[in-house]
């Protein structure tokens, strides 16, 4: 131990004031001195007794110093204030400084930290702690810092110390440096991981084949575990074939030999053989004696495959070539490859045939920008401008043959080449002679335009017979219905003078009917020529209002036949109010007429959802539209006829039976066509009809 005075340490002296005393544990302390200071509790350190000689406690305290110096770890006492007693020189490197006397307490280091690096209040190390509770504080590491910055990774082992009454009077600290230990164990610790997180399979083994080691990914190619690995010959995973290649690579470890990517094979444990490259180092103990190898397997299966195919695909690439040369000679294109910082052109036999110069003759972009006809020079320079930025070339034009004259048409498609740094270095293309698509294109716009002079004509036929038709259905209105009402009358007036005869009633009646009937049809035809040609135009029309329309014109017939006619809340719609009129009128006359009971008709109305509009082909799916139902409880009519019933003067039923003049489902038909909508029927013999109107929101 040290010779001069050791530090002071706090606590009140017997005379009651409040300077600490002194403690040495020097040969020089004598007996008088041991015995003071034993009273006051700092006499645990020393030899105890009042029968001690000076001499034999000088000889202990030299042992006991002589020991505690020559200790490798780093040892302090303190008394039972915390005051730093003595320590060895083993300390004082650990701290890189000596404890003041009468100062430090509890620990000499400058700072200490916790083992997460974060500050330790002194009165919380561990050699307080220990002073403080009694007791052992052992495995709890801490970090102390030396005054120049260096921190070293401690664990203490504080023991408080006991006098006979069991009181504690101070403290001992070992303090053992594990520093090179953590660092060695964190270094393992990244190799381990590093080992284990690797996607090669890592493997140990004796000199004698024996696995001493099997990390994950060796698990995964082989299949086996490190518990079934471990222990056995790594002949476990080598074909029957290939087992003198262990022999072969211990030969060449005992030579101190590293062998580096040995391509070979091995056998998983679902017997799949696999395609490896090995890389092997010899493992040596610290005597430099070889003990073993440390094998890295990968597994390029994989690879192998993929450089099979690379083969494969090379070959391909050959024929595809080939036949890329073969199709461009038999579509008559020629190739060109344009250097653009020379201006020079690397061409084929067929550009040369195309453009009508030799093989002798060095070609370039110069000689053929002279060759293009003047009025296309312009534009063919702007094209090759334009592709140094776009990457793409293409444009027809036309040349003059400078073999011949001749002037054709060619197409011209390329694109651009650049460097690593995006400069334009060349362009790759084809040319086509294209004179006789021109040609013929040129023909067929003449032969275009004369056929549409040809319908311009035809139109103008057309538009006047159209003309000529509304003519006929003006005096089928007019002209036709006066010679009707003329038979009327006069019939009405014979009628009147051949009161009582029967027979002549008989056929005066027919007269009438037949009269009544042409008339009816010839204002049905004339309604439904109308709609062929309309000037009306499509506004907002609200349902509600036009039925309410309609069931006011059947008022009477309605009150006749007791009819019961329902409708829920109708939408407002873009539509020709007129023909939606006639719509509505025509399906509900038609269900008041083929009833032989009360008439029960229903009329209900919805807007169908995308997903509904998409189950009819014939509608536009960025419309809305809204579906219509009128459901009579009339004599129905067979399903096969559902289409038939709205072609014009078609009839299913007996006219003496069921008035009318087969137009009027013709014409819903028609006013539907002509609102861009669809109707349908549904029905049976004797369960009434149901037609269904889908007409679109806004037209």
């Amino acid at each position: 131990m040290k010779s001069k005075e050791m530090p002071q340490f706090e606590g009140k002296h017997k005379n009651g004031s409040d300077t600490p005393p002194t403690f040495r544990l020097t040969p020089e302390n004598n007996a008088d001195n041991d015995a003071n200071n034993r009273d006051e509790g700092m006499s645990g350190l020393t030899t105890t007794g009042a029968s001690t000689s000076s001499d034999a406690l000088r000889e202990i305290e030299s042992k006991y110093q002589q020991l505690i110096h020559g200790l490798p770890a780093a040892i302090y006492t303190c008394d039972a204030n915390g005051y730093i007693l003595t320590y060895n020189k083993a300390a004082v490197e650990l701290w890189g400084r000596e404890p003041e006397a009468g100062k430090d307490r509890w620990c000499g280091s400058w700072k200490i930290y916790t083992a997460e690096g974060v500050p330790m209040p002194l009165e919380q190390s561990p050699l307080a702690i220990a002073l403080k509770e009694g007791k052992d504080v052992t495995d709890v590491e801490i970090i102390v810092e030396r005054p120049d910055g260096q921190k070293r990774i401690i664990m203490p082992c504080a023991k408080p110390l006991f006098n006979d009454s069991g009181k504690v009077i101070g403290a001992v600290n070992t303090l053992v440096d594990i520093t090179d230990r953590k660092l060695i164990e964190e270094r393992n610790g990244h190799f381990a991981a590093i080992i284990q997180s690797s996607d090669d399979a890592i493997i140990s083994k004796t000199l004698d084949g024996i696995v001493t080691s099997w990390n994950n990914s060796a698990e995964r190619i082989f299949g086996y575990t490190a518990e079934e690995m471990i222990g056995e010959h790594i002949t476990k995973i080598v074909p029957p074939d290939r087992l003198d290649e262990e022999f072969q690579i211990r030969e060449r470890l005992e030579k101190g030999e590293r062998i580096d990517h040995f391509e070979t094979k091995r056998i998983t444990k679902d017997g799949v053989l696999l395609n490896i490259s090995l890389s092997i180092s010899p493992i040596k103990n610290n005597k430099g004696i070889i003990t073993g190898a440390s094998k890295i397997a990968r597994d390029i299966t994989a690879q192998k495959k993929a450089e099979r195919q690379i083969r494969e695909n090379e070959e391909l690439i050959r024929e595809s070539e080939e036949r890329l040369r073969l199709a461009v000679e038999i579509a008559e294109l020629g190739t060109w490859e344009l250097d653009l910082a020379t201006g020079l052109t690397a061409t084929s036999t067929e550009h040369r045939k195309i453009l009508g110069y030799s093989k002798e003759e060095q070609w370039g972009k110069q000689k053929f920008m002279n060759i293009l006809h003047p009025a296309d020079q312009a534009r063919v320079q702007q094209a090759f401008e334009t592709a140094l930025q776009t990457g793409k070339i293409s444009y027809e034009a036309r040349i003059i043959r400078p073999d011949n004259n001749q002037q054709r048409w060619i197409r011209v498609n390329g694109t651009t080449i650049y460097d690593k740094k995006h400069t334009p270095v060349k362009m790759l293309g084809t040319v086509l002679d294209i004179t006789d698509q021109k040609k013929a294109k040129e023909d067929l716009e003449r032969m275009v335009l004369a056929r549409t002079s040809e319908l311009l004509t035809s139109n103008s036929a057309l538009e006047k017979s159209n003309h000529e038709l509304e003519q006929f259905a003006y005096i089928a209105s007019h002209d036709l219905q006066e010679p009707l009402r003329k038979i009327q009358t006069f019939a009405d007036m014979a009628k009147d003078h051949l009161q009582g005869n029967e027979m002549a009633e008989k056929y005066f009646q027919k007269i009438y009917s037949s009269a009544n009937r042409m008339s009816r049809l010839i204002n049905d035809v004339l309604n439904y020529s109308r709609l062929t040609k309309t000037g009306e135009q499509f506004i907002n029309t609200d349902l509600n209002k036009v039925l309410k329309d309609v069931l006011s014109d059947f008022e009477l017939l309605i009150e006749q036949k007791q009819a019961v006619i329902t409708s829920t809340d109708l939408p407002t719609i873009k539509g020709i109010p007129l023909q939606l009129h006639q719509l509505m009128a025509n399906l509900i006359s038609n269900s008041l007429k083929f009833t032989e009971e009360k008439p029960v008709i229903s009329i209900t109305a919805k807007q169908l959802t995308p997903r509904e509009v998409r189950q009819y082909p014939a509608l536009h799916l960025d419309n809305e539209y809204v579906q219509l139902v009128f459901a009579d409880n009339g004599i129905g009519f067979e399903q096969q006829y559902a289409e038939q019933i709205f072609i014009i003067f078609q009839r299913l039923n007996n006219q003496r039976t069921y008035s009318g003049t087969g137009i009027g489902l013709a014409l819903c038909k028609k006013i539907v066509d002509h609102h861009d909508g669809i109707i349908m029927a549904q029905s049976a013999i004797g369960q009434g009809a149901t037609f269904t109107v889908i007409l679109p929101v806004y037209h």
